[in-house]
């Protein structure tokens, strides 16, 4: 193995490994580290050691200082006046203002603390228009960053983590609310990105094309809808519009051709510096105002970074090849954003470049065997190449895709193939230039290149809706990623011929962890999953060959807990279509989320105890059963006409295989749960019990758990949350029967395995809480 691919490798697995613990390491412990380093300095094991170590205590260092940034507990779930400036892109839309805001004094009751801070704000109701650095005074509410802690699901608390984001909340309704001034040193960068995208769009109408431009024009997605953003998933085209490699490459394109032309038009000039000298430094510059201008993002910082080792080689005139450009990329990419390099966007941007640079090679490779050829075998093989990137991509980063996102798009490679080249020689440049002549006052020019840039992308986009409606457009199964998987395996092994042993073991592990990481119960066995949806209620339970889902936890606005947690818990499971959906009652944090669930995978049927969702679903009653794979489910509640509250109305499911069984309740109450007891007495017996109605103590009457009996009970609730769910009378009462206790607030997704008669259980915090949710434990109560 080369040595700095060697290098490279050892120091990013290095920075790694720190994304896998759950605390950082002592200063004792990295101390050891440091001493092992001094007492193997003249052994082999040293050149191994030295970036694997390297990498850890960076990364480690970083982690700690970011730690101590940490706001003080005493500032959450509690009014407070903060004092400070609006950073970053105020996001508008016509229910709510999203802004960023650089705290510089926060005002507690009994105290003051001068610290500058980055929080995460929503303001709503009838808001006044802000933008960056304007300084203001703001009565808030806030919380810590604090996010759904389940399995396969984006991890939103390392993204504020990775972004310094240090507290989340809402403006409150205040009289101390003001408006104090404005500040033209700070968030210089946010103003001129701000002014520039406010002239950009200024008089134009809200469309889809507009949104795009936005995009890549400043790097703010936000005008992006929903729907759209599905477009582009299904397509595999969400890339396009993250400012990153394509985009920095096409900048850098643009400023090497354009100042290289310019440049050959003196002879004087020429004479005095090299004009692929000036036009690789007007590369560079062109690149980096385009990252400026994206706010220098990670992904685009880390694309203006391999840029920038690129630019580098071709300036000091140096040969280096394909793998130790890509080496020295790695560890400047590592050293820019040690906490970021276990993020989807940092494998995904590095393994496709790793892919394209080895294909070209292998294509330059091919070529040169050649020796002659005509015009028209020189374009069919340019042609050829392109495709041949565009799959050798798709296969490359399928099973990445898989694993970060649970989904992959089977005709990216078709769509990209048109795509992208009409992206990089018409709307990106297009865009480019609009910002160029904008910057310099041609307004009318500017005018012009937005109109045929929103032209290019208003043909483009109605075939792009029509594809990513394609039956079979994207598969989320998990039985593929295990084909694709070995289909990188032995593409990888044709490309490297020397290494393919050791490509075979790691085409290897990959299939063992993907089997290990997604077990599915076998039959007469069923898992089930409590998620964690703040305060409300989703639950999967699964057998061999089907899935039901008990709730759909809670939605509002634009906001869907199906679509932000359910859904991508499902695919992560391998599960693309629901079996039974069952929503126990109306309240919104059961049903809420029931839209966004149904409007993402197919449901074959839904059980409901209020309003109907369409003609097709049924109302849950005593007495309806069924069985899959062995495995029985059973209505107990309601009956037929039951009067009494929505919460007394819950469905009540009872799911057992004969031996053990679980008790889904909803918000039953004592009148219910009277009503159930008198009804099947010892005949409710179940070993797990979801706790009815969150803990509050309108429910768990003595009566139900002296008939349940439960081994183990679960509790659905949002930490700190304003309803003091669970009440601490509720829990004595279960701690009285021995019960072991479950809180989705502490413990995250809970996952219940019955297997003839055995009942294990596997808590999202015993295997993924890490040292960025560690430091929030006791705010979790």
């Amino acid at each position: 193995m080369p040595t700095m691919v060697r290098i490279s490798v050892l120091f990013w697995l290095g920075a790694s490994l720190i994304h896998r613990l759950p605390v950082l390491l002592e200063w004792h412990s990295a101390l050891c580290l440091v001493v092992t380093l001094v007492l193997t300095f003249k052994t082999r094991a040293f050149p191994w050691l030295c970036p694997l170590l390297g990498g850890l205590l960076l990364a480690n260092t970083g982690a700690g200082l970011m730690l101590m940034r940490t706001l003080p507990s005493s500032v959450y779930e509690k009014p407070v006046t903060i004092t400070g400036w609006v950073v970053g892109l105020p996001n508008e839309s016509d229910t709510v203002l999203r802004f960023d805001f650089l705290t510089q004094r926060i005002s507690l009751p009994t105290s003051e603390l001068t610290i500058a801070r980055r929080l995460r704000l929503s303001w709503y109701g009838d808001t006044p228009r802000v933008r960056p650095g304007e300084r203001w005074r703001l009565e808030v509410r806030l919380r810590s960053p604090r996010s759904y802690r389940n399995w396969g699901i984006v991890d939103f608390e390392k993204r504020s983590f990775i972004h310094g984001i240090k507290g989340r909340g809402y403006v409150r309704v205040s009289t101390d609310n003001a408006r104090l001034g404005f500040s033209g040193s700070v968030a210089l960068l946010d103003q001129i990105r701000w002014g520039l995208v406010s002239s950009l769009v200024a008089d134009r109408p809200k469309s889809t094309a507009m949104g795009v431009i936005r995009a890549l024009a400043v790097g703010d997605r936000s005008a992006i809808q929903s729907e759209e953003w599905r477009v582009l998933r299904r397509t595999g085209l969400s890339h396009l519009i993250a400012i990153s490699g394509l985009h920095i490459g096409l900048a850098a394109t643009l400023g090497y051709w354009l100042f290289n032309v310019l440049w050959r038009l003196s002879p004087a000039l020429l004479l005095r510096v090299p004009a692929q000298t000036v036009g690789l430094v007007a590369a560079i510059t062109m690149a980096a105002g385009y990252a400026a201008l994206a706010g220098f993002s990670i992904p685009t910082t880390r694309a203006l970074v391999m840029l920038l080792a690129a630019s580098v080689m071709l300036l000091t005139r140096r040969r280096w090849s394909a793998s130790t450009l890509f080496s020295v990329a790695l560890i400047a990419g590592t050293l820019l954003t040690p906490l970021a390099v276990w993020s989807a966007s940092f494998w995904l941007s590095y393994t496709a470049v790793g892919f394209i640079l080895l294909f070209y090679s292998l294509a330059t490779d091919q070529a040169r065997l050649q020796t002659s050829s005509s015009r028209l075998q020189r374009v069919v093989r340019a042609l050829w190449t392109l495709c041949g990137i565009q799959f050798f991509l798709f296969v490359g980063l399928s099973g990445l895709l898989m694993a970060f996102f649970g989904q992959v798009s089977l005709v990216a490679p078709v769509v990209n193939l048109i795509a992208v080249p009409i992206f990089s020689i018409a709307v990106v440049p297009l865009v480019l230039i609009a910002l160029l002549s904008q910057l310099v006052g041609l307004s009318a020019l500017t005018t012009l290149l937005l109109d045929s840039a929103s032209g290019v992308l208003d043909y483009l986009w109605p075939w792009m809706s029509w594809t990513a409606e394609w039956p079979h457009a994207v598969t989320s199964a998990f039985a593929p990623a295990v084909y694709l998987t070995f289909a990188v395996v032995i593409a990888a092994v044709g490309c490297f011929r020397r290494y393919w042993r050791w490509v075979c073991v790691f085409g290897l592990l990959c299939v063992l962890w993907l089997g290990l990481t997604t077990s599915l119960p076998s039959r007469d066995v069923f898992f089930v999953t409590v998620l964690d949806v703040g305060q409300g209620l989703a639950v999967v339970v699964e057998t061999s060959h089907h899935t039901l889902l008990f709730d759909a936890g809670s939605g509002y606005g634009g906001f869907s807990v199906g679509t932000t947690v359910v859904v991508p818990y499902l695919r992560s499971r391998g599960r693309s279509a629901i079996d039974v959906m069952v929503v126990s009652h109306d309240d919104r944090d059961h049903r809420g989320g029931a839209v966004g669930v149904l409007s993402s995978v197919p449901v074959s049927q839904i059980y409901r105890s209020g309003r109907s969702f369409d003609d097709q679903d049924r109302v849950c009653s005593v007495g309806q059963s069924w069985s899959w794979d062995g495995i029985s489910f059973r209505f107990l509640s309601p009956l037929p006409g039951q009067r009494g509250s929505r919460n007394d109305r819950s469905c009540v499911l009872r799911i057992s295989d004969g031996i053990s069984s679980v008790l889904l309740t909803g918000d039953i109450e004592r009148r219910a749960e009277r009503l159930l007891v008198g009804r099947y007495g010892e005949a409710l017996r179940s070993n797990v019990m979801i706790v009815p109605h969150h803990g509050s103590n309108t429910s768990s009457s003595q009566l139900l758990l002296d008939a349940v009996q439960p081994d183990i009970a679960i509790v659905s609730r949002g930490a700190s949350n304003r309803f003091g769910h669970p009440r601490a009378d509720v829990v004595r009462r279960y701690e009285g029967k021995r019960v072991i206790w479950l809180d989705t607030a502490e413990q995250g997704a809970i996952l219940v395995k019955v297997e003839q008669g055995r009942v294990n259980w596997t808590t999202w915090a015993g295997t993924q809480m890490r040292f960025w949710h560690s430091h929030q434990r006791d705010l979790m109560r």
